[in-house]
């Protein structure tokens, strides 16, 4: 067997830290979470931490971007498969349901911010990921609709409607209405769905 680079090696560092991380914060919070407790679940020493990261911020803003790539790809696999806007609207809300439940995000991010206290640098770097997100998604669920009245619409809006109905903090404490009923509603208002 042919043995790591120090890349191959790093990158596999660097990624288990991101993953243990994810897993600890989500599960125990930003603050109650620190570098040592991620360090030591993960099988490493702190210095592998900070060999890789800064701190705890650059870390969890890296979790935070791997969870937002993990959901966009999820989500654009979803539109991807639909037959019809119709049926996009139907996979998306049941999308949603699953995903509004997972992890405590809304939570988890507003504990950052009131902790970390983010810069301004930090606010538009994540302003950057989140409109990205928020297009692709839109611009393909737009594509499935050839109407005129959904030519007007900026995917960036469409995108952002469906990612902050699901991951809306409400939605972590509420049973009824769920995310993907919201969904549904808003969705077939913007595309005039023919669906109840």
């Amino acid at each position: 067997m042919a043995r790591m680079t120090r890349e191959e090696s790093q990158a596999l560092t660097r990624a288990k830290l991101i993953s243990v991380a994810q897993t600890l914060f989500t599960r125990d919070g930003y603050a109650a979470t620190s570098l040592d407790q991620i360090a030591e679940t993960a099988g490493f020493s702190k210095g592998a931490v900070y060999s890789n990261f800064e701190g705890k911020e650059e870390l969890f803003l890296e979790v935070l971007e791997e969870h937002g790539r993990l959901s966009l790809s999820g989500i654009l696999a979803v539109v991807n498969s639909a037959q019809s806007i119709d049926d996009a609207i139907e996979r998306i809300a049941q999308w949603s349901e699953k995903s509004s439940r997972k992890g405590n995000w809304p939570t988890l991010i507003l504990e950052y911010s009131r902790q970390a206290k983010p810069t301004a640098s930090f606010r538009k770097s994540q302003e950057k990921v989140l409109r990205a997100q928020w297009r692709a998604l839109g611009e393909q669920l737009l594509n499935l609709d050839d109407t005129p009245a959904t030519k007007k619409l900026a995917p960036e809006t469409v995108g952002a409607l469906i990612f902050e109905l699901t991951y809306a903090p409400a939605m972590s404490f509420v049973s009824q209405p769920t995310s993907g009923d919201l969904l549904r509603v808003a969705l077939r208002g913007v595309f005039g769905s023919a669906n109840p």
